[in-house]
């Protein structure tokens, strides 16, 4: 095994070498260890209720008689373990424009994305990661995009604080994970990934997991707003139960400071709410995140605003005794502003979210102003081989909202009161070859609304069809 994975560290570093550039990714984090760093192709098309991959999974820790986790013994010695993600996606596109984009982009499309660092591990239960990552996208007819390499991540991890090795910290610039559904908190492992300034304390026991983490974002206010810093703070709370198989429950409470948003420099509380579980066959997951908070405009800062919003999220899944065969049904539904001009902001605010986990690969619409209904149907066809099918049908809340989400034209020149965003379906087969080595064939489908054409322009059936291969260690 060690040999091959030298060798399989060797092809990537030769082929990362024959290219002019290297690319982004993220990661998923494995809260024991962060010993691999993941991209799983199957972030495209993955069963709807999340299994919390990135907040609660051990995978990389050896497994007692009994199939419960174990426990890592800290190494007497340093020790080094490398971290190598390679994403290669060819993309053919049909009556397709990138979302912002007034033109096709040239019928055939590759994204390439490269992720290599390591590990160090010291005595003492002390870990240092680094990570460099880059990202590109290469069309016909733009050309490379962002062929940059950058520092992911670099952090020291302090674990078993305490006597009950229940306690760690950690600090530098991070991806932060997931959380439950990532309806406001996801890192977007399908494209760059999401790193910050950030300082985490963590408190686990085998029943609840407890997060606390100040984290430092980035958003440049526009020329016009005259300041020079507004770059908000997220100060979060992020705590999950277990009660039982049937039933658990996520309880978060994010602050977001001095963030600018439409023409306000505003503070937030977001309130979040989530149970989920499993009874026989059945899964379940219902969400709801509240946004209030104050703030005052940027250029008069004696005009005062106030901030209300909310998403929500229902779902319930059936899956078979030998989890061959399982179904997901969702419904999403994203507050708008039904009055974009006044001092009350409706629209709720997405931080950052991985909206391909819900929308499949809809991806012209953000998590705003919109409610969607998806089906997923995943089949395993053997130990190794899965297909299935995934549909949304999606609609705005409000024509004219504070956030543009599909618009690429002014709202305000709309001639249609319909809200239909359109149709979209995806059929993928996936072969999963072991841990280091999966692939995917995907065919996307999205038929356009009335509401899509009038914002967007685009009054045709949109086609993608790619392959996705990836490799980890």
């Amino acid at each position: 095994m060690k040999s091959n994975l030298l060798l399989s560290f060797i092809l990537f570093v030769s082929l990362i070498g024959n290219v002019k550039a290297q690319y982004q990714s993220s990661t998923v984090e494995d809260n024991s260890t962060e010993a691999a760093h993941s991209i799983l192709p199957a972030d495209g098309i993955i069963p709807y209720l999340p299994r919390d991959t990135g907040y609660f999974s051990d995978i990389h820790l050896p497994l007692k008689d009994d199939g419960s986790v174990g426990s890592m013994p800290p190494p007497d010695k340093v020790q080094f373990t490398p971290l190598v993600n390679f994403f290669f996606r060819p993309e053919g596109t049909f009556e397709y424009k990138e979302a912002g984009l007034a033109r096709d982009t040239g019928h055939l499309n590759f994204y390439l994305r490269g992720d290599f660092g390591g590990k160090v591990s010291l005595p003492k239960n002390i870990d240092m990661v680094f990570n460099l990552q880059s990202y590109g996208v290469y069309t016909r007819s733009l050309g490379p995009l962002d062929p940059n390499l950058s520092l992911y991540e670099a952090y020291v991890d302090m674990k078993k604080l305490d006597r009950a090795g229940r306690l760690s910290l950690r600090f530098g610039r991070m991806c932060l994970g997931k959380y439950g559904t990532e309806i406001l908190v996801g890192d977007d492992d399908f494209t760059k990934g999401r790193s910050f300034e950030s300082v985490r304390l963590r408190y686990k026991t085998d029943r609840s997991t407890h997060d606390v983490m100040w984290v430092q974002l980035y958003q440049q206010a526009p020329d016009s707003a005259g300041i020079e810093w507004n770059h908000p703070l997220l100060v979060s709370s992020f705590n999950t139960f277990h009660f039982s198989e049937a039933l658990n429950l996520d309880a978060n409470l994010p602050y977001l400071i001095t963030q600018y948003n439409s023409g306000f420099n505003t503070s937030v509380f977001m309130p979040d709410v989530r149970i989920f579980g499993q009874m026989s066959n059945i899964r379940y997951s219902a969400e709801m995140i509240y946004q209030s908070g104050t703030g005052h405009a940027i250029v008069t800062k004696e005009a005062k605003c106030t901030v209300k919003a909310y998403a929500a999220e229902v779902s319930a899944g059936y899956f078979s005794k030998d989890d061959k065969v399982s179904i997901d049904l969702t419904y999403y539904r994203a507050s708008g502003d039904d009055k974009p001009g006044d001092k009350e902001i409706k629209s709720y605010n997405v931080l950052w979210q991985n909206e391909h986990r819900r929308f499949g690969f809809i991806d012209a619409f953000k998590g705003s102003n919109v409610q969607a209904a998806t089906f997923h149907l995943n089949w395993k066809l053997g130990r190794l081989l899965a297909t299935g099918v995934h549909g949304v049908y999606a609609t705005v809340l409000e024509s004219k909202d504070r956030s543009t989400g599909i618009a690429t034209v002014n709202l305000n020149t709309l001639t249609t009161d319909n809200k239909t965003i359109g149709y979209g379906g995806d059929w993928y087969f996936n072969y999963y070859f072991n841990h280091y080595l999966n692939m995917q064939f995907t065919t996307s489908v999205f038929s356009p609304g009335e509401y899509f054409t009038a914002a967007n322009g685009v009054d045709k059936t949109m086609v993608r069809m790619y392959l996705i291969l990836a490799l980890r260690i």
